[in-house]
């Protein structure tokens, strides 16, 4: 058995349901183990900021570990926000402290992106503007400048569980129709997964990423769809 540890934001709620809704296309040889730590609000305050201390999220590494996980993945985007360079940075020191390999959902979209040669980028997020646009610039200086945009203005974590599928299916659309090859979904507690499925089967040569769907299958959930 292949045991994978997830840290995910106390607020989610999607990484969990898709867990449980995809069970049946998932590889039966891979285990997931789940620690939280607090988030409730995503803004630039220095509140918001201070739910991702490194000490919260060692707390949850150190709890993975008990579980005796083969990988840990920090199943957010914050790093998207707050800097592409410290979450490099938290992922090797992690990596260090437990001795097994971490990375970061907003790591593996980048990987993602990179391996899409995404030249025309649509890029949907829940957050308000101000987040949205930080992660905007901190694409662009990997290389990724975002063609379209869209972002509904949210900054209770919760809330953005509750978007429907139909509706983020509806802002990809808008983005495919206005020319961009890549659309990434990005946020962990955001049912882009969903929306993907829909839209992919009208658009099969689009590439349709989402920060769920990614992150799952980067450890080994082996969706069949």
């Amino acid at each position: 058995m292949h045991r994978v540890g997830l840290i995910i934001p106390s607020s989610n709620v999607v990484v969990e349901e898709t867990l449980r809704q995809q069970a049946g296309d998932m590889n039966p040889a891979v285990a997931f183990h789940i620690a939280r730590f607090s988030v409730v609000a995503v803004d630039l305050g220095s509140d918001s900021v201070d739910q991702f201390q490194d000490a919260a999220i060692d707390r949850a590494i150190d709890q993975l570990m008990e579980a005796d996980v083969d990988r840990i993945i920090f199943a957010g985007t914050a790093g998207a926000w707050l800097g592409l360079d410290r979450e490099r940075a938290w992922c090797r020191r992690a990596t260090d402290r437990a001795h097994i390999p971490v990375t970061s959902t907003t790591l593996l979209a980048l990987e993602a992106l990179r391996k899409a040669n995404a030249a025309r980028i649509g890029l949907i997020t829940p957050f308000r503007t101000d987040v949205h646009e930080a992660i905007v610039q901190n694409f662009a200086g990997e290389g990724f400048a975002t063609k379209v945009s869209h972002c509904l203005e949210l900054d209770r974590s919760r809330d953005m569980a509750d978007v429907s599928p139909e509706r983020i299916a509806d802002l990809m659309r808008s983005c495919l129709d206005e020319g961009c090859d890549t659309v990434l979904c990005f946020c962990t507690n955001f049912r882009g997964l969903d929306a993907c499925q829909h839209i992919s089967n009208g658009n099969p040569s689009a590439t349709l990423l989402d920060s769920v769907g990614l992150t799952l299958h980067a450890a080994g959930a082996d969706f069949r769809n």
